[in-house]
């Protein structure tokens, strides 16, 4: 018994140096970041300040949505109607898709889609107006200027987002400069889906739930987000160079 009662009490003794040397260890990170406290501050304030100019001078975003309900057959003839469309071969699996509205979300996200949404809104000149000689009316660069391909993967990718709700409601989504522009394209999609739909055939029922309008309020720049932002990575910066600082001036003392 005394001999577990030794050991216990070693173990105790261990515990309470460890803790002590932990504390101690907390104490010195609080000194070392406590004596570069004015560059912290420094640091913090330049970075919120940059962060908040910067966000200024960046292009203002706005964006607007549609929200249509889809309503047709769940399989059969629908499936292979698509496989029957030209973007089909892409979709790796057509038959994983179930309802009408997963295969509303294919055809919005095809190629077919965007170039006809391009060409309704002559969406090269706008996307590429700094390469655009809008006097000549020609790429100032023709020998290497933006392709429909191009034009196709900005709009799939950055302006134009696709979702889906748990009850089957689809959203088109559209971010641009001009917000006029942006309720247009988020409502001529619901166009270009219904010539499709009327093209091929295919039995889905598209019903308008809410139409596009100009957004009247940005979407971004988000600036007390990235001022936010800012300010969290100047801290971590800064704490990193105070400790490297710290151990540099060390180093020094050592070798004097």
């Amino acid at each position: 018994m005394s001999l577990h009662y030794a050991l216990c009490g070693r173990n105790k003794l261990i515990n309470m140096e460890e803790l002590h040397e932990e504390e101690i260890n907390l104490i010195e990170y609080w000194n070392v970041i406590w004596r570069r406290k004015y560059f912290l501050i420094a640091l913090f304030i330049v970075s919120v300040t940059i962060a908040m100019l910067v966000s200024f001078q960046l292009p203002k975003y706005y964006k607007s949505e549609t929200l249509i309900i889809t309503s047709g057959p769940e399989s059969g003839g629908l499936s292979a109607a698509l496989s029957a469309l030209p973007f089909a071969g892409a979709l790796g699996g057509i038959s994983g898709v179930q309802t009408p509205a997963d295969k509303i979300m294919v055809i919005l996200k095809s190629r077919t889609i965007a170039e006809s949404v391009i060409k309704k809104f002559d969406l090269m000149k706008i996307f590429y107006d700094k390469e655009w000689d809008s006097a000549k009316g020609t790429w100032k660069n023709r020998d290497k200027h933006p392709l429909v391909e191009d034009a196709v993967k900005l709009l799939t990718t950055n302006i134009a987002q696709f979702n889906k709700s748990k009850e089957g409601a689809i959203t088109i989504d559209v971010e641009w400069k001009d917000p006029i522009l942006a309720a247009e394209i988020a409502n001529y999609y619901v166009t270009a889906l219904t010539e499709v739909l009327n093209e091929k055939a295919i039995n889905v029922t598209i019903q308008v739930v809410d139409k596009a309008i100009p957004a009247e309020r940005k979407s971004r720049p988000k600036i007390a987000q990235n001022m936010m932002l800012a300010g969290i990575t100047s801290m971590f910066i800064g704490v990193f160079i105070a400790f490297f600082i710290e151990y540099l001036s060390k180093q020094k003392q050592q070798k004097t």
